[in-house]
């Protein structure tokens, strides 16, 4: 069994305006990796309005009150580097990357989007048109399909995570601008978030940089904690939806997760590599595909978030072939809840998740990605030297109980997306 040595970087902390700063210096390289992680992602999202988010989120690059959409994305070319939005489960994140000697000017830039965003009309109205044109077009995708049905079928009428993060259709046409600045000062401004850097700066000039370009961060009232009840699966629901024109079948099986903070998270995540994650070190995805065939390909999922993310089993299967897949998956999990599986399972599993942790330690980007979990759940300033260990420490037992516990073999959601069975 392989071993994870300490982590080859120190992480400093420090504030600015509303963001906790880490920042992670790393010898020889001539740029930092920026991950900014805003606390306004689908969990933030008012009732029945899924889609907001992400057009706040989108909407924050496409100008500022003193650059237009064009001169802001002019000034980061001429820094020659990047940025980008993504929204998930419960975070808003703007990546990139700069080299180091441009980290302030970058930073700036940054902070001046996150900040000071314009929200002009016709920056809203494209924004809005690109969400549209990619929910239309995830409902002639297979895979888009079987996700929208499973939520549907997973959670309650209301859960921020029954709708996918591009939204509803219906939510994305009828956000207005004024909704739109509402939750930009409220989720963004008023809760802030967690700022990592990792790369080549020492750590006083980076916490430095990032405290000079969020200094004026506007002063809001921080709005209540969101509140989300506890959702279940009480029995199996089961839905095929047809999409024209297509030969192959897209299959989602899945339960409902547990958050990232919760203890047992650890063994969840070995749980999942032990039964489907994987078609190298996972039971399911070599008997399914490499064995028997069945799938063009499985793996299974595990969100981490603060709340019930999806834990699914998805597989791309030809339609023939889709119920002796689901049937041939269930019988891999009724192994791992009979702890009928060897210890070399377990082994290879924990031997997976160890070799990908020290994959990520090798670039700045795993580095940011790996500081922001930790940064994120509270997970603690030596997570990266004891995570390891806490993968390796998960026993059998613990595998059988967590499997128990949260993938019961008699109660999931069943998501069947493709041409007619």
């Amino acid at each position: 069994m392989s071993a994870v040595a300490a982590a080859p970087f120190a992480v400093e902390r420090g504030r600015a305006g509303r963001l906790r700063v880490a920042v992670a210096p790393i010898a020889g390289l001539r740029s930092v990796v920026v991950l900014l992680a805003l606390e306004a992602g689908q969990w933030s999202e008012p009732a029945g309005r899924a889609g907001v988010a992400r057009l706040v989120a989108q909407s924050l690059v496409r100008g500022t009150t003193s650059r237009s959409a064009e001169r802001w994305a002019s000034a980061l070319d001429d820094l020659g580097a990047v940025a980008r939005v993504d929204v998930g489960a419960h975070i808003a994140v703007v990546s990139g990357q700069a080299l180091a000697g441009d980290l302030s000017a970058y930073l700036r830039l940054v902070a001046d989007a996150v900040l000071r965003p314009a929200f002009d009309p016709a920056q809203i109205e494209m924004v809005r048109a690109e969400a549209l044109a990619a929910l239309d077009e995830e409902s002639r995708n297979t895979r888009g399909v079987a996700d929208r049905v499973w939520r549907e079928l997973a959670y309650p009428p209301l859960h921020p995570f029954r709708s996918r993060p591009l939204g509803d259709v219906d939510v994305v046409r009828s956000t207005s601008g004024e909704e739109i600045a509402a939750f930009h000062r409220r989720e963004i401004l008023g809760r802030g978030g967690v700022l990592v850097l990792a790369g080549g700066l020492e750590a006083r000039s980076m916490v430095a940089a990032a405290e000079a370009a969020f200094a004026d961060w506007p002063s809001v009232a921080e709005p209540e904690p969101c509140v989300v009840p506890e959702a279940a699966l009480s029995a199996t629901r089961r839905r095929a939806e047809i999409v024209p024109d297509k030969t192959q079948s897209d299959v989602i099986l899945g339960w409902l997760g547990l958050p990232r903070t919760d203890p047992r998270f650890v063994a969840a995540r070995v749980t999942n590599m032990v039964f489907a994650a994987d078609t190298f070190a996972s039971r399911a995805g070599k008997v399914v595909r490499d064995e028997l065939g069945l799938a063009y390909y499985l793996f299974s999922a595990l969100g981490a978030t603060k709340g019930q993310a999806p834990w699914t089993v998805r597989m791309g299967v030809n339609p023939r072939n889709v119920e002796r897949a689901i049937e041939t998956t269930l019988a891999e999990l009724r192994v791992v809840l009979a702890g009928s599986f060897p210890d070399a399972d377990l082994e290879l599993a924990q031997d997976k998740l160890v070799g990908e942790l020290q994959v990520a330690l090798e670039s700045p980007a795993g580095i940011a990605q790996m500081i922001l979990e930790a940064e994120l759940f509270g997970l603690g300033p030596d997570h990266f030297t004891r995570y390891p260990a806490q993968l390796r420490a998960i026993t059998k037992e613990q595998v059988i109980e967590t499997a128990r516990t949260f993938l019961p073999a008699d109660r999931y959601a069943l998501a069947i997306a493709g041409p007619p069975l």
